[in-house]
């Protein structure tokens, strides 16, 4: 897809992690948009999530950029060109960057002493009486003893009381109370929550001479993950993968390509459509030549566990 550039107010800064943000956000849009305007209930569906999180991917403010995972899988639902793919990518990367050298120049402010805490409040408090006894004293002073000799001394035994009092309260604010430590002692003695069922897999190998794919197929509700690696090593000897999915009844349900290698190794991850309630029933794999159309070479077909 051909960089339009940015306008407007985003035009200043565009390499800066907001303007990413923006940008990748932007292009999810068109994306959706030259894929016939698919509601984003029926995208959200395809993919195995809440239609919310299609939402904010989407947001014109970008405070919530797809993940690369997402990127790829929004990519492949929507069937659009490698290179659409590549600038997606890109720009996730950019956000990424921006989003590291943001964290890295953050500066955290130094936490306060205990100590420094205890010394103020006991200042505090000696401050105060001194003010008090220079203006208005509670006893006369003794013969030959300036009056403000007098303040000072009371407001420097106040400043030591007050060191003792902010200590002892910092020590308090700070110590484990019998509740506290009861409800630690109980969380660390508890059993561990179970974790989520995790989706089933299945495993894929097809090997055709000196070029295979293998990967891993994840059994969603209304789609299947595919994730692995084409491989190909004679330059001449160009290979895709083309994954199918079906239903119960044997209908055809979605079908993608990962691209086509040529002489190397690439991995892929990407999202094979299956939006019928239950998901796919059967996903065939196939190493094919990577023409158009291709020509399958080996398949193997997977079940759903």
């Amino acid at each position: 897809m051909p960089d339009r550039g940015v306008t407007g107010p985003e035009a200043e800064g565009v390499g800066d992690g907001a303007s990413a943000r923006v940008e990748l956000a932007r292009t999810l849009r068109e994306w959706r948009a030259r894929a016939g305007e698919l509601p984003q209930k029926t995208v959200a569906r395809r993919l195995n999530i809440a239609q919310t999180t299609v939402s904010r991917y989407e947001s014109p403010d970008g405070r919530h950029p797809a993940p690369e995972a997402a990127v790829r899988a929004l990519w492949s639902c929507y069937r659009l060109a490698e290179g659409d793919l590549d600038q997606a990518l890109a720009l996730r990367a950019r956000v990424d960057e921006e989003l590291r050298a943001g964290a890295a120049s953050a500066k955290v402010a130094a936490p306060v002493p205990v100590a420094a805490v205890a010394v103020a409040a006991g200042e505090a408090v000696g401050e105060a009486v001194v003010a008090a006894g220079a203006g208005e004293p509670s006893a006369a002073p003794a013969a030959g003893r300036p009056r403000h000799r007098v303040a000072w001394v009371a407001g420097a035994t106040a400043a030591l009381a007050g060191v003792v009092a902010g200590g002892l309260l910092v020590h308090r604010l700070l110590a484990p109370t019998a509740t506290t430590g009861g409800a630690d002692e109980a969380r660390r003695s508890s059993p561990a929550a179970a974790p989520p069922a995790a989706f089933p897999t299945t495993d894929f190998d097809i090997i055709y001479g000196n070029t295979s794919t293998k990967g891993t197929l994840t059994w969603y509700n209304r789609s299947v993950g595919l994730s692995g690696q084409g491989k190909s090593e004679d330059s001449s000897g160009c290979r895709d993968t083309t994954a199918t999915s079906y239903s119960a009844s044997g209908g055809e349900l979605g079908s993608i390509h990962t691209g086509v290698v040529c002489g190397a190794s690439e991995n892929y991850n990407a999202a094979i459509p299956a939006d019928v309630a239950g998901g796919a029933s059967t996903v065939r794999i196939c190493l094919d030549d990577g023409a158009t159309p291709p020509a399958m070479l080996k398949c193997q077909d997977s079940r759903r566990p």
